[in-house]
């Protein structure tokens, strides 16, 4: 089963990466025809047929290595084609914008839609190839040009980095414009010795205007195609309903009760932290029973987490606090509260009607922690674990209703 299961996914990646590589192939030929037509010597051909070619090589490769290590943003990891169709619209954009004022070129769009669809990396990278281009083959490109767009760029990039499942774009949208505005005005009146005024404000303001309508567009498509439908799955998943939460209801009432309290520990943590909540939450509910295996109605045998399609994030996280690995801030919060619980529960069915100090027991695991190797590789601070600690201590009422 697992070798037909494997043979599946290379039958697929070979697929992938057939069409990746036929890709390049073409719009190899498009650049090398279009710099023909330009009437541009048979070095500039070459050089502008390397460029492209090996940009896209290169992006491809670090598609597929951030696949492999789950660093890819929202769902990007399940939908490579999704990526190359946006590459090849951006492409196709950015040879327009060689027969178009530099001052009009919207790249702030491109490299954010590009990231938005892979990641940070990938997005500037690949960004900067089709703006190496777009610089190369335009008659006003020079490297001024080619640094202003990819500052622009990376400001837009690392503003929309990451956003969440709340999606926040305003601030984002704001300061990359104004960064954009501010940093084209400084280019016109340095590099091109124009004295400042409304006229030297025009062209900024109208290249402003074009990107924040084209970002406002591709954003809210991103969000319905990928934001929304990631939400309704963590909605799904989280909810105690959810058949695997309900069988374990059925066959372990006790995990299933300690499943539950960690989770209601872990959520509030991970809000206060500003951590991925949903993923938190649906960890604390799963990662215990993360060794069990489904069957399909072709027989085979698959994980929970591909069973039920959990989200690339939820999947990390769960094989992390499966393997007891304090790495993420998002497992420490997992395992800490589920540590928690466990010494309350026990507490309580050790001293029954005693009076119990729960302080005293959350001081003790946190002790435990920092005075071990538990946390050497862990990514959370100081602050974090006082935080943690604080609303751990804060539950007092919570945990007398568990008695």
């Amino acid at each position: 089963m697992k070798t037909e299961k494997n043979q599946k996914k290379n039958i697929v990646l070979i697929k992938e990466l057939s069409i990746n590589f036929i890709t390049i192939i073409l719009i190899t030929i498009a650049i090398s025809g279009l710099t023909y037509v330009l009437n541009r010597p048979v070095s500039e051909i070459i050089r502008n047929s390397i460029i492209i070619s090996w940009g896209s090589l290169v992006i491809v490769f670090l598609w597929y290595h951030n696949k492999f290590y789950n660093n890819l943003e929202y769902d990007n990891s399940q939908h490579p084609l999704r990526f190359l169709i946006v590459y090849i619209i951006c492409f196709t954009v950015s040879v327009g914008m060689i027969f178009a004022p530099a001052s009009s070129w919207v790249f702030l769009s491109i490299m954010v839609v590009l990231s938005m669809f892979s990641n940070t990396l990938i997005g500037l990278t690949a960004g900067s190839v089709l703006l190496l281009i777009t610089t190369s083959l335009s008659i006003n490109g020079t490297m001024y040009i080619f640094f202003l767009y990819f500052m622009i760029g990376l400001i837009g990039v690392s503003l929309f980095h990451n956003l969440g499942l709340d999606f926040q774009i305003a601030g984002p949208l704001v300061i990359s414009g104004v960064a954009s505005v501010i940093m084209q005005t400084a280019f016109i009146v340095i590099f091109e010795n124009q004295p400042f005024g409304m006229n030297v404000m025009f062209m900024p303001l109208l290249n402003l205007f074009i990107n924040m309508v084209l970002l406002f567009i591709i954003l809210i498509y991103f969000s319905k195609l990928s934001m929304y439908l990631l939400q309704d799955k963590y909605s799904d998943i989280n909810d105690q309903e959810f058949p695997l939460m309900a069988e374990l209801k059925k066959n372990h009432k006790d995990k299933y009760y300690e499943a539950i309290h960690t989770a209601y520990l872990g959520e509030r943590i991970a809000r206060k932290l500003n951590m991925n909540d949903k993923a938190v939450k649906g960890c604390c509910y799963y990662y215990k029973i993360g060794d069990e295996t489904r069957e399909t109605e072709d027989g085979s045998i698959v994980p929970i987490s591909e069973y039920y399609d959990f989200p690339d994030e939820l999947t990390a996280l769960i094989e992390e606090c499966r393997q007891e690995k304090y790495g993420s801030k998002e497992a420490c919060v997992v395992l800490t509260s589920n540590k928690v619980i466990r010494s309350i529960l026990i507490s309580q069915t050790t001293l029954q009607n005693k009076q119990i100090t729960y302080t005293n027991i959350i001081e003790a695991i946190f002790q435990k922690m920092i005075h071990t190797d538990l946390l050497e590789n862990c990514d959370i601070s100081i602050r974090e674990l006082n935080i943690m600690k604080k609303t751990f201590i804060e539950e007092k009422l919570y945990y007398d209703f568990l008695r």
